[in-house]
């Protein structure tokens, strides 16, 4: 939970900074447009018709650079995506060496493979009966001196 809370807060920071940003450029915009034309030598009218030309084509710019941060949001995540996608093939294919390379070789090596090796009892069931009671874990009683 304090994840998640840190998480959104993150996010509303970025949204507080987008926001904030966006007014900057607003103004910028405004201003630039405003000194090209020279608003204040116009007369009224026509200094209302320009300043609502100038808001619009500065919202249409402000809209251009959200659609592009969002299209390059969705390709980011696309990547991510992907990329988990290639991890878990990877992982697929490891797992499926490891459980061929049992099969092939731990017949032959039983009681000198390190402990880890076979990791559940899914691995085990690779194998015959007599494998899997001679794999059986034992139980050593390290204070018996029979065990040693």
């Amino acid at each position: 939970q304090e994840v998640e809370r840190q998480q959104l807060q993150i996010k509303a920071a970025k949204r507080q900074a987008e926001r904030e940003e966006d007014d900057k450029f607003r103004q910028q915009m405004l201003a630039k447009f405003a000194e090209d034309d020279k608003i204040e030598q116009m007369n009224a009218q026509k200094r209302r018709m320009k300043q609502l030309e100038h808001r619009r084509a500065v919202e249409a710019l402000i809209d251009d650079r959200r659609k592009q941060f969002e299209a390059e949001k969705a390709a980011e995540m696309e990547e991510m995506e992907q990329e988990k996608q290639r991890q878990a093939m990877r992982q697929q294919i490891i797992e499926e060496e490891r459980q061929r390379l049992l099969r092939d070789h731990a017949q032959k090596l039983l009681g000198f493979m390190p402990k880890g090796v076979l990791r559940d009892s899914q691995d085990l069931a690779l194998f015959d009966e007599e494998f899997q009671t001679n794999f059986q874990p034992r139980q050593v009683d390290f204070f018996d001196e029979r065990n040693w």
